[in-house]
């Protein structure tokens, strides 16, 4: 019985600890000095990294084509899209569609995304 007494604090103890996972909390973290990550807003930083890799001059994404009905040259329609797809999408996340279909794009621009996202996708 006394061991049932000294075991069940320290269990309790042990059940109550929990590891949260760094790159979600902090996903600026681990970047290089060269990715600012300041000021993260579609017209600043987003909409170039879309225009670069997703949708210009009639490509996949832009306003005049949109394939698969997703449009990222255009904040309006841009905060549409499902942000899970988004960020596995550019991850190149299995289940996901790997976007761009060329090539992943940096890690510094797909944590300009997720910032943009975490932080209500301001424009």
């Amino acid at each position: 019985m006394k061991k049932l007494i000294y075991i069940l604090p320290f269990m309790a103890v042990i059940s109550a600890c929990y590891y949260d996972n760094t790159s979600e909390l902090y996903p600026a973290a681990g970047l290089d000095l060269n990715c600012d990550t300041t000021n993260v807003t579609f017209s600043g930083k987003i909409a170039p990294i879309m225009t670069s890799y997703c949708g210009t001059n009639n490509s996949c994404h832009s306003s005049s084509i949109g394939e698969g009905g997703v449009i990222l040259d255009d904040y309006s329609l841009a905060i549409l899209v499902d942000d899970a797809t988004l960020i596995g999408s550019v991850e190149h996340t299995s289940g996901y569609v790997a976007m761009p279909p060329t090539g992943k794009i940096s890690d510094c621009n797909i944590n300009l995304i997720k910032i943009w996202i975490q932080n209500g996708k301001p424009q």
